[in-house]
């Protein structure tokens, strides 16, 4: 049986390159008005300038400007500019997550998820991961998708795993593939799922390993190959195809480390 093992935390120094340009594309939360506060922040950071980007964001969020305060964290918790402290970080992100700033709330709920800056706390993890898992965030979607799968934090809920790592996996979250996967065979194997579920895994579990070497290493394909008979490969082979059909026709550039 396929192993399930506990997620680990993409470490903000890997995302801090994917985060900035989708800042300085636009699609963070900003104001009505027009262009936010912390442009100039955000241009001085992907050039950088940590010491210019820190004086332009101190203000704005000792001001409560959520995005500064979760900017703020963002470089404590890389150690960007300032010494890594996730205590710190965790506060500003709490700081932004509590004016319902999406991407704070990411970050604080990886954050009890972790342990790290706070006490682990699985509840507090599920409490701020889920808000933007309903938004449709991947991260956030995996975790929680995680979670119910072993019961961590929220009460064990297979079908509830599998739904958010299938919507987590559909957007290429390679760790919510292979934890799908497992999820998906265990259940085909034991009984409780159908015949669908065991060609799904031999896809999810295909596409987590061509896209992810990590996932190459500690896939479970080769496990589930040998459950599955000529056909069942076949019609994997085909959900393996329509999936990288779907994904060709969706432009997603600059896609940080999962």
């Amino acid at each position: 049986m396929p192993h399930t093992s506990s997620p680990t935390r993409v470490h903000p120094v890997r995302i801090i390159a994917g985060l900035l340009l989708s800042l300085l594309l636009g699609s963070a939360p900003i104001p009505a008005s027009g262009a936010p506060a912390t442009e100039k922040a955000v241009r001085a950071m992907g050039a950088g300038d940590f010491k210019t980007a820190l004086s332009e964001l101190r203000p704005l969020a000792a001001n409560r400007d959520p995005n500064a305060q979760f900017l703020l964290g963002m470089l404590y918790d890389a150690g960007k500019g300032v010494g890594q402290d996730q205590s710190v970080a965790a506060s500003w992100y709490r700081k932004a997550a509590e004016q319902n700033h999406l991407l704070a709330q990411l970050y604080l709920g990886i954050l009890y998820y972790s342990g790290e800056g706070v006490k682990q706390d699985y509840k507090q993890a599920a409490r701020w991961l889920r808000a933007p898992g309903e938004s449709g965030n991947d991260q956030a979607q995996f975790y929680l998708g995680s979670m119910y799968a072993r019961g961590t934090g929220v009460k064990k809920d297979p079908s509830e795993a599998i739904r958010l790592l299938t919507k987590a996996a559909a957007q290429r979250n390679t760790r919510a593939m292979g934890l799908l996967a497992t999820e998906l065979f265990s259940g085909s194997h034991d009984g409780s799922h159908d015949e669908q579920d065991l060609v799904d895994a031999y896809a999810w579990s295909h596409l987590a390993a061509e896209y992810d070497q990590i996932q190459a290493m500690t896939s479970a394909r080769g496990v589930i190959e040998q459950y599955c008979n000529e056909e069942q490969k076949k019609k994997g082979e085909a959900a393996i195809s329509e999936w990288k059909r779907r994904w060709s026709k969706e432009a997603k550039p600059g896609a940080p480390d999962r």
